[in-house]
């Protein structure tokens, strides 16, 4: 029989291989979302490293210079818009990446039903990263006015922002709105945070349209900023490493929430507490005692859903004791447990009148924005990584020398890094009251504000180790079948 040279005797018997599936431009597939924001979360986390570790170069050895631009633009380089730039990569980069990853990855498991829009969920995380980017390319650019730093973005910046936290906030009412009243505890944090977050980018959005078309006074402006950027580390930030911690801590031990009714007690003091604890902010004669009075009683008294969430969490690892002293969730949230209280005491101790006299306007207060940013919120997202990644990347991961490093230098460097600052405004506020020349003060201040670069350049390590956990666990793990709810599997991972 003559066999037509032409004819490709696969495309005769198309039964010899298995159909290819098809790819869309868009990932629509179930936790597409969730791994891309917690991919883009790792790549600013590195990036707010090497901000960090420069900003606080910068008060050691200032820097200072100016090139022009097109359009009668400059480019700009100081202390102030490093450090902007490093605390807008923090709080909206890496943490919220993570929380938004955090959403997409509870929800569905929570609920037992995918998450609804995952395909409009990744042009949400397109465009909160790309309005990110832009928004960080003008902090050298723009003329950052009274703003506090993450309010520092013109508005047009903060609508993409908005438009972000809308999409996020959008597909998870569409998900969990019928379920969310006999839903899960993390699922009401969740709620609340994002709402909250959507609701400060759009108002600080519409005040910087205002600002633009109506000329506000700098001092209302200055007032209103220094309370979203407040609200949102209280409300936001906050609210989502409660939601984490509930989620992951039952989840890795293997065991149920103790109580429920203490972890609702958990959310209706935080949700008491936190947008008050903003007022504290607002620290002007303009403004009257009694809302700045309320304000530093609600930071004060943040300490309590702390200590709630602590001992709920820490009942429910009883009998498990031997997971914390490995490397991987649960000893990542206790570690994250410990920070959020600890941060919780310090934001209180330094709401009393006698010490906001002594330290405010110290080094103090960054260092415990450190301790709450870099200890408390990162720890509970690594805690994230490491119970979701696997069950994402369906990926057999035991985790390993990288996993360690992650957790002894993100608990070294926030550590060192924010006591060495909090020192230094101990120091720093007890010469101002000595009256002590500022060129003194400086130098004084030196050896402080050395300790701290050291320490946070262990933290800076952290993000590369986070980035190659991430490729070595999708490049070299073993590929595992894996159930995710609307995607049948051979085998359950459980999750």
């Amino acid at each position: 029989m003559t066999v037509n040279p032409r004819v490709n005797p696969k495309k005769l018997r198309p039964y010899d291989e298995p159909p290819k599936g098809r790819r869309t431009l868009i990932p629509d597939t179930p936790d597409s979302a969730a791994t891309g924001f917690l991919i883009a979360a790792a790549l600013w986390l590195a990036l707010a490293g090497g901000l960090g570790v420069l900003a606080i170069g910068m008060r050691i050895v200032s820097i200072e210079f100016s090139f022009p631009l097109l359009f009668g633009f400059e480019f700009e380089l100081n202390e102030r818009r490093v450090e902007y730039a490093f605390v807008n990569a923090t709080a909206y980069g890496w943490l919220t990446n993570a929380g938004f990853a955090a959403v997409a990855f509870m929800t569905p498991r929570l609920l037992g039903r995918r998450l609804s829009m995952e395909k409009l969920l990744f042009l949400g995380l397109v465009a909160w990263n790309m309005a990110l980017m832009g928004g960080l390319a003008l902090l050298y650019v723009l003329d950052l006015g009274p703003h506090s730093a993450l309010t520092a973005f013109p508005w047009f910046v903060d609508g993409g922002l908005a438009t972000g936290a809308l999409i996020v906030t959008s597909a998870f009412f569409a998900t969990a709105a019928t379920s969310l009243r006999t839903g899960y505890v993390s699922l009401w944090f969740a709620a609340i945070a994002l709402l909250s977050v959507l609701g400060l980018m759009t108002l600080n959005a519409g005040l910087g349209l205002l600002e633009l078309i109506l000329g506000l006074d700098a001092l209302p402006a200055a007032l209103a900023s220094a309370f979203i950027e407040r609200a949102m580390a209280t409300v936001w930030l906050l609210g989502m490493a409660y939601a984490t911690l509930h989620y992951i801590v039952p989840r890795a031990v293997g065991q149920p929430l103790v109580s429920g009714g203490l972890a609702m007690l958990t959310w209706l003091t935080w949700l008491a507490l936190a947008p008050a604890s903003a007022l504290a902010v607002l620290v002007d004669p303009s403004v009257p005692f009694i809302f700045t009075t309320l304000g530093a009683v609600a930071t004060m008294l943040l300490i309590v859903p702390a200590a709630l969430a602590v001992g709920n969490l820490v009942a429910t690892m009883q009998g498990r004791w031997t997971l914390l002293f490995g490397t991987g969730a649960p000893a990542l949230a206790i570690v994250s447990l410990a920070f959020l209280l600890g941060t919780s005491l310090l934001e209180a101790i330094g709401a009393l009148r006698g010490v906001d006299a002594l330290v405010g306007g110290t080094e103090w207060h960054a260092g415990v924005w450190i301790w709450g940013m870099y200890g408390a919120f990162t720890l509970a997202a690594f805690a994230l990584a490491d119970h979701a990644l696997p069950r994402m990347l369906r990926r057999a991961w035991g985790g390993g020398f990288l996993s360690v490093a992650q957790l002894w230098l993100v608990f070294g460097g926030a550590t060192i890094a924010g006591l060495a600052l909090m020192g230094g405004g101990l120091a720093e506020g007890s010469l101002l009251a000595q009256g002590t020349a500022a060129d003194a003060i400086g130098a004084e201040l030196m050896i402080y504000r050395a300790i701290a670069l050291a320490g946070f350049g262990l933290v800076a390590l952290a993000g590369l180790a986070m980035i190659t956990t991430m490729f070595l666990m999708y490049t070299s793990a073993r590929p595992i079948e894996y159930a995710a709810p609307g995607q049948p599997a051979t085998v359950a991972a459980g999750h």
